[in-house]
């Protein structure tokens, strides 16, 4: 979850510069809303089988 929230961050800080009246503190509930989405997303997926070494 760190990496999208990371580029997520990164394209809201770029909108706010390019864009006139883009504003992060307008977004971040956004934000909030696309957090808990990848949570569950994230809740839902089946669980990976355990990575043991190849004999």
């Amino acid at each position: 979850m760190f990496p999208v929230l990371l580029i997520v961050l990164g394209i809201m800080f770029l909108l706010d510069q390019l864009v006139p009246g883009w504003g992060i503190d307008k977004t971040w509930p956004a934000l909030l809303v696309a957090i808990g989405i990848i949570k569950l997303l994230d809740v839902t997926r089946p669980p990976r089988p355990p990575q043991g070494p190849r004999v």
